[in-house]
């Protein structure tokens, strides 16, 4: 019995204890959600998105249908770690472009800009499709004119025409 008595007085201590740990960890937890993130993680991930976004733009040069940010070919690879040392040194996006640009071209791009020749690739679907419906609607206005006019017909051909359909409705009888 000396035990159970010794027990039963120990509880309440134990009941505080286990209530004060529950309020440290709740506090614990509080804190951490209230501090901000570490910089330095938000910073990698931020040049990592930058990364990605920069060689979304850029063509891959050995797959070519593909962009840098897709590909997982040796020079896309290559590609990226370029654009990840020079967001570090500091450089804009657009003098990165602007770097890829001079070393291999436009055509390094994977959206041709709007200028010179490339100039075409915007402008020619235009073109051709405004040319397109014109001539349709041109032909259409123009069968549809010829079918309201009425043509004359040889008396002859007519009876003759009416002779074969009338030898046809005949035979199709008999059968």
């Amino acid at each position: 019995m000396m035990f159970a008595t010794q027990l039963s007085s120990a509880q309440p201590a134990l009941k505080t204890w286990g209530v004060r740990l529950a309020l440290a960890l709740l506090l614990l937890g509080v804190a951490a959600t209230a501090l901000p993130p570490t910089p330095g993680l938000a910073y990698a991930q931020n040049i990592d998105q930058q990364v990605f976004d920069i060689a979304r733009q850029l063509r891959c040069p050995v797959c070519r249908a593909e962009s840098a940010a897709d590909s997982n070919a040796t020079s896309s690879i290559e590609f990226r770690n370029i654009i990840q040392e020079q967001l570090r040194e500091g450089k804009s996006e657009a003098e990165i472009i602007g770097f890829f640009q001079a070393r291999y071209g436009d055509w390094i791009l994977l959206e041709p800009p709007k200028r010179g020749l490339h100039l075409l690739v915007w402008v020619l679907p235009i073109v051709v499709g405004a040319v397109g419906l014109g001539t349709l609607a041109y032909f259409v206005r123009r069968w549809t004119a010829q079918s309201r006019t009425v043509e004359d017909v040889d008396p002859e051909d007519l009876e003759r025409v009416r002779r074969e359909l009338a030898r046809h409705d005949a035979r199709r009888g008999e059968v």
